[in-house]
């Protein structure tokens, strides 16, 4: 049985398994993400980052952190967003987008912007958020290192329609 709920303490070495099994972050990246984990575990009232696991048969195979950016009135990031190698194509990372997006659309969000990488490791992810109707916005070169570009893709949330002629 599937289910989607607030990280708790316990989750943090899963998190870590599951972010490592990807093979698509470095080391500053798990890092940092380890510090998003951290920080909502250590100061669970912040309203800055929001992260769930989803598990499976108590097993945790997926995690999504996202927050609002707080120089905005409605836009929230999708700030990380992953499945364990071995659970990939069944239809996780949708589940955890849709739930993010569910409870955006709670917190009064209206717009939720995710930002990736140009890399050709990352052509799978790009690939799936134009799948689940997120639309390509921008891209700023050599953002994250030399020809390491970063993507830009955002959804409007609860209309039927993506970011079109968004900015």
């Amino acid at each position: 049985m599937n289910r989607i709920r607030r990280i708790e303490a316990r989750d943090r070495e899963a998190v870590l398994a599951l972010l490592t099994s990807t093979g698509a972050f470095q080391a500053h990246e798990l890092a940092v993400a380890m510090e998003l984990v951290d920080m909502a575990l250590t100061k669970p009232n912040q309203e800055d980052y929001h992260p769930y696991v989803l598990e499976e048969d108590g097993v945790v195979v997926a995690y999504v952190c996202f927050g609002r950016n707080p120089m905005t009135r409605f836009t929230y990031y999708l700030y990380w967003l992953a499945t364990h190698m071995d659970r990939m194509r069944k239809g996780h990372g949708r589940a955890m987008v849709h739930f993010a997006e569910q409870e955006i659309k709670r917190q009064g969000g209206r717009l939720l912007v995710i930002e990736t990488s140009s890399k050709e490791s990352y052509l799978g992810s790009r690939a799936f958020y134009a799948r689940i109707g997120y639309d390509l916005v921008g891209q700023v070169p050599d953002f994250y290192d030399e020809g390491d570009d970063r993507v830009i893709y955002c959804k409007r949330i609860g209309q039927p329609s993506g970011c079109s002629g968004a900015s």
